[in-house]
């Protein structure tokens, strides 16, 4: 009896001070929370401007000393509809039932592909590449000149942009040293006084333009039927950030957006801040709401198109920020457009390039003129906001070769026509460029 009672005892001590510790920190707890609220009470004005200071700064460091990336994966963009758990898992199954379509163009058309930013490749850096089909290897010299060769040693096969390294302006293979000229040719061999002759590996012309190293693909391996001249803007302006996607699609379906005049007000009229008025459509009037206009035609030049567009962003019916844009498609890959806006000029430039036969990587640089370097920044992401409605899209969508036109739609036809000048007899089909046997 003895015993028990202690034991109930010393229970009841025990309870007695979890409930004293338990009733303590929820009084500290409250207390410290008044306090708080106290605090903010009395010296509101005060955080508020510490606050918007805050803002303020954050905004002009991205502006001018931390330009702006916003990236998304494949995954990220058109597959909610797909459960969140094991999401990847259903997405391969749902891609693996995916009709792309019939009679798709060929995945590679001729042209300038982007291959790796300016910015990213100082000198003496050396970059692997996978795209349009190869295996590339970027290198800069120690004279600053950009230089693209294919990625494998013709000695035993080893990948220079991996491990490879640059001396002068010649890559080193990182297996035994043998090094290659800037025009291919192998130019040194470790314990040989004598290269002996033909040895070389494939090189490919190379320009560098609007913050990026272009490759010169052509299937027939003709030389570039064109160069691009840098824009006068981007030597004086200042680079703002890069938005970045990944898109499975044919690479033909990005550029021909721009030709579907109709597409800009079904897919882009809700605000690019919110996605609500899709929801609720009254809220656009609140929010704003955009109007679009545009006229595709083919350029002075035979690789270029024009595009116009104006837009329009309403506020209960009052536009409040008028914008027009001009749009220069440059052969299949290449894209320019110019903005002005009553906030000062911008410009964005677009590379698409085919990691594969139908997935596209397409970035888009931001540049504009010091005094609105805020805007240029703040571009990036309301760029990418209207360009994800596309890519939720594209990553779902079949191409139709023989689309059951509507009135609006003849800038399309002729989009196609003009598109299909980068095409050559030769060109690789996507059945081909998607079968990589291995054969022991």
């Amino acid at each position: 009896m003895a015993v028990e009672f202690i034991l109930k005892t010393e229970q009841h001590c025990h309870d007695a001070k979890a409930n004293f510790d338990e009733q303590f920190i929820t009084n500290a707890t409250m207390n410290l929370i008044k306090m708080c609220l106290m605090y903010i009470s009395c010296h509101s004005k005060v955080i508020f401007l510490c606050v918007v200071l805050i803002l303020f700064l954050f905004i002009i460091y991205k502006s001018y000393w931390s330009p702006v990336f916003y990236r998304r994966e494949l995954s990220e963009t058109g597959f909610q509809h797909l459960p969140k758990k094991d999401r990847s898992l259903h997405m391969i199954r749902a891609q693996s039932n995916r009709k792309f379509g019939s009679k798709l163009p060929p995945p590679y058309p001729n042209g300038w592909f982007s291959l790796v930013e300016s910015r990213d490749l100082d000198v003496g850096a050396v970059v692997p590449i996978d795209a349009l089909g190869l295996n590339l290897c970027v290198y800069r010299g120690e004279d600053g000149k950009a230089r693209i060769v294919d990625a494998y040693c013709p000695h035993l096969g080893a990948n220079l942009g991996i491990g490879g390294t640059v001396c002068g302006n010649c890559i080193e293979c990182p297996f035994h040293q043998w090094r290659f000229g800037d025009n291919g040719a192998c130019v040194s061999i470790p314990g040989m006084e004598s290269v002996p002759k033909g040895i070389s590996i494939k090189t490919y012309h190379a320009m560098e333009v609007d913050g990026s190293v272009w490759i010169w693909y052509h299937v027939d391996g003709e030389p570039p039927l064109w160069t691009v001249e840098e824009s006068e803007e981007l030597k004086n302006w200042g680079y703002r950030g890069r938005n970045e996607f990944l898109v499975n699609a044919h690479i033909q379906e990005i550029p021909e957006n721009g030709a579907d005049v109709a597409h800009l007000n079904a897919v882009h009229t809700v605000s690019m801040f919110s996605d609500l008025g899709q929801k609720y459509p009254f809220l656009n009037h609140l929010i704003g709401h955009h109007t679009w206009g545009a006229e595709w035609k083919k350029g002075d030049e035979h690789h270029v198109a024009n595009i116009q567009i104006s837009q329009r962003y309403l506020i209960l019916n009052v536009d409040v920020f008028p914008l027009k844009v001009t749009v220069n498609q440059i052969g299949p890959a290449h894209v320019r457009l110019s903005f002005m806006s009553p906030l000062g000029p911008m410009m964005v430039l677009q590379s698409v390039t085919p990691l594969g036969p139908l997935l596209q990587r397409v970035v888009h640089r931001v540049y504009s003129p010091r005094y609105n370097a805020p805007l240029g920044a703040a571009l990036v992401l309301l760029e990418a906001k209207q360009f994800e409605r596309d890519v939720a899209i594209w990553n779902n969508k079949r191409y139709v070769s023989s689309p059951a036109y509507a009135k609006s739609d003849k800038t399309i036809r002729t989009f196609r026509s003009w598109f299909s000048q980068f095409y050559s007899e030769n060109s690789i089909s996507v059945r081909d460029a998607m079968q990589n046997p291995l054969d022991w």
